[in-house]
C-alpha cells in the first residue's frame, strides 16, 4: 500500500472514483471463509460489494455476454458519501430487495495507535449490530468511511474486527478510476431486476416463509406428476422431498451468521 496515499491526493481534486480492496475473512461454523470487498467512494456515493460483482462485470464488458452472480457475503451497501443513511440490497432466489436504515456509529477513539507500512494507525471501538467492534483508521487519509456500513471517523478504516472474531476486514490495495464507476447493473439493480422496497419485517418474513417450506414448488410438482430432481438426485416420493427440506433448513441455519445480530431472522433453534 505504499502508493496508496499519493493515489487519494490527486483523486480529492476530480470527479474519480477512490477504490478500496478489504479482505474479508468471516466465519460459517467455526471454519473461516475468505473473500475480497470493494468500497468505492466517490463525490456522491459511497458503495461496498462483492469483488466477484467486479470480475464478472469485467467479463461481460469483454464478451459482450451477461456475466452473473449472486452475492456470497450479503453486503451490499449504498450511501450517500459523508451520510449515515444505508441502503442495504439483498438478492434471493427469487427477488432482489432493499432495506433503507440510519447506522449512526458511536465511536470511542482510543490513544493506542500502530504502525502499518508507512501509516500510523488509531484504535477505536464501537458497539454496533449486537457486536462490539475494534477499527483501526488512519488520520492522514481524508475519508470517513470504511467496510460495510461502518463510517464517521476522522479518517480511512484499514481495520475491523468484532470481538467474537466473526467478521474481520483488512485493507489490501486501493486504486483510482479515472471516472465514477457505474454499478447499476449488478448493485443498484441485479441485472436488471428492479430492487423491491421493504421494511426489515417483511424481509423476515419472506425468508420465513421460505425456510419453512423450501420445497414447496416441487413438492406441487410432484403431486402433479412432473419431474423433480434436487442435487442430482430424482425424487419420487412425498418421503425424499420431506428429507431434503429437512437437509435445505439444516443447511441454511448452519451456513447463517449475519453481521447484525440483533437483526437476524428469527429461525428456528429446533
Amino acid at each position: 500500500m505504499k502508493k496508496l496515499f499519493f493515489l487519494l491526493i490527486i483523486s480529492l481534486f476530480s470527479a474519480q472514483t477512490n477504490r478500496f480492496i478489504y479482505e474479508m475473512e468471516m466465519k460459517i461454523q467455526d471454519k473461516p471463509i475468505k473473500m475480497n470487498m470493494v468500497l468505492d467512494i466517490d463525490k456522491d456515493y459511497t458503495k461496498f460489494y462483492d469483488y466477484d460483482f467486479l470480475k464478472n462485470d469485467s467479463i461481460s464488458k469483454k464478451t459482450g455476454e451477461n456475466w452473473q452472480t449472486n452475492t456470497q457475503a450479503d453486503q451490499l451497501i449504498v450511501r450517500k458519501t459523508g451520510s449515515d443513511e444505508n441502503r442495504a440490497f439483498h438478492d434471493s432466489m427469487f427477488d432482489y430487495f432493499v432495506i433503507d436504515s440510519k447506522d449512526e456509529m458511536n465511536w470511542k477513539i482510543d490513544k493506542e495507535t500502530k504502525k502499518s507500512a508507512e501509516y500510523t494507525l488509531q484504535k477505536a471501538t464501537t458497539d454496533f449490530g449486537g457486536r462490539h467492534w475494534t477499527a483501526w483508521f488512519c488520520s492522514a487519509i481524508p475519508f470517513q468511511e470504511g467496510p460495510y456500513k461502518f463510517r464517521g471517523l476522522p479518517g480511512l478504516i484499514f481495520e475491523l474486527r468484532d470481538d467474537k472474531g466473526d467478521y474481520t476486514y483488512t485493507l489490501s490495495k486501493s486504486i483510482n478510476l479515472p471516472d465514477t464507476f457505474v454499478t447499476t447493473n449488478f448493485l443498484e439493480t441485479h441485472y436488471g431486476n428492479q430492487p423491491v422496497k421493504v421494511t426489515r419485517k417483511q424481509f423476515q418474513k419472506v425468508k420465513l416463509d421460505y425456510y419453512n417450506d423450501p420445497v414447496a414448488e416441487m413438492r406441487n410438482n410432484l403431486k402433479t406428476g412432473g419431474k423433480v430432481i434436487i442435487g442430482g438426485e430424482k425424487i419420487t416420493t412425498q418421503e425424499q422431498l420431506d428429507q431434503k427440506r429437512k437437509f435445505i433448513q439444516q443447511s441454511i441455519k448452519n451456513y447463517y451468521n449475519p453481521i447484525e445480530l440483533d437483526k437476524a431472522i428469527p429461525y428456528p433453534k429446533n
